[in-house]
């Protein structure tokens, strides 16, 4: 059990990460380094209580001392860095992703990273941008790493389904006070596609760029969307226009020449009771300027192979030391071709109303 501090960290120690020979230098021993107000992140790395950010932010700030010329946080920690879906929630104990786009040409060895936790790649044309303080690659060049087996987790291989997910994410971006701000444009999508030619997963790539649409709301509705096309219907449409009384109100998908609409209930619906009434608001709207709109729920869209992602457990749990293609499985992560039972019943409900039958359950 760490024994209570007693004397503070000497300057500059106390105030950012220091490694274990910066400690030795100041004088301080292994039993000064065990204590409470110190924590180990990372293997002959301490940081002080309270001087970096909790989370994947935290934790990739404290491994930047060990960072060497041309490493950036790659991959899965990018991706998380920069706010895109994966499959599972972040955990404290995933592995962190770095690769180096450059080597030691000189003495012909490779600058990958290799310490425990922490998954080394190569590589060369990914492209790198400086977030805050922490060199990341950039959003259209995640997306392409994130074809790669072990991208997400050891053996892991992001379905194309999620691929289009995360490129729709990208396209759209998050909204901050009401505008939305793409990370990404489809150009710089279709750029880091043709840079990974010939690699592994570039065929994926190709496949999710002509999937990919904006804007779109949430990975379910993705999810939604690509399961009725693979289930026969045609592609619904995103974010569809709808004139109302109280102006003009978007649904989530929909067919707008059979004034049918989609609209996806999420988890936020359940908790949010404000959220919940400014959405069946925008339905009654929609329904009174003559449209039908379906709700549809997380039952409704699942898909019958979700059960490969928690085979996986969570995204990154498994440990990769110096290794960025991952063990020897062929697991993927995350919704995939398959639709579910609730999706093939809601896809035959779309079919007859776009047969012009009854819109009745």
């Amino acid at each position: 059990m760490p024994r209570r501090a007693r004397d503070p960290l000497p300057d500059p120690l106390g105030s950012g990460p220091f490694e274990f020979g910066e400690a030795r230098e100041a004088d301080i021993g292994r039993g000064r380094l065990r204590r409470d107000d110190i924590s180990h992140p990372h293997r002959g790395l301490y940081v002080p209580a309270g001087t970096v950010p909790e989370g994947i932010e935290g934790r990739c700030e404290a491994l930047l001392p060990l960072l060497g010329p041309g490493q950036w946080f790659s991959h899965a920690t990018a991706a998380r860095l920069w706010g895109m879906p994966l499959p599972k929630p972040y955990r404290d104990d995933e592995t962190l992703h770095v690769i180096s786009l450059a080597d030691d040409e000189a003495n012909g060895r490779s600058l990958r990273m290799r310490r425990p936790g922490v998954s080394g790649w190569e590589g060369r044309s990914a492209r790198g941008e400086v977030r805050g303080i922490l060199p990341v690659i950039s959003p259209a060049d995640v997306w392409g790493q994130l074809a790669t087996r072990g991208a997400t987790a050891t053996g892991v291989t992001l379905t194309r389904e999620w691929l289009v997910a995360v490129g729709d994410h990208l396209l759209t971006g998050p909204r901050l006070h009401g505008r939305r701000h793409p990370l990404c444009t489809r150009a710089q999508l279709e750029d880091a596609a043709a840079r990974r030619r010939g690699a592994r997963g570039a065929r994926a790539l190709e496949w999710a760029l002509e999937r990919v649409r904006e804007p779109v709301d949430s990975p379910k509705e993705t999810q939604l969307r690509m399961g009725l096309v693979a289930l026969g219907l045609p592609e619904p449409e995103v974010q569809v226009a709808v004139d109302t009384a109280e102006g003009v109100q978007h649904a989530d998908l929909g067919y707008r020449r059979a004034r049918l609409l989609l609209e996806y209930q999420g988890e936020e619906h359940r908790v949010s009771r404000q959220r919940w009434l400014r959405d069946l608001r925008r339905v009654q709207l929609m329904q009174d300027a003559g449209f039908h709109v379906m709700l549809v729920g997380a039952d409704d869209v699942d898909d019958a192979d979700a059960s490969r992602a928690d085979a996986g457990d969570a995204v990154g749990s498994g440990t990769m030391s110096g290794s960025g293609g991952g063990s020897s499985g062929d697991s993927a992560a995350g919704f995939g071709p398959l639709p579910g039972p609730g999706l093939v019943a809601l896809a035959a409900r779309v079919r007859r109303a776009l047969a012009g039958e009854s819109f009745g359950r």
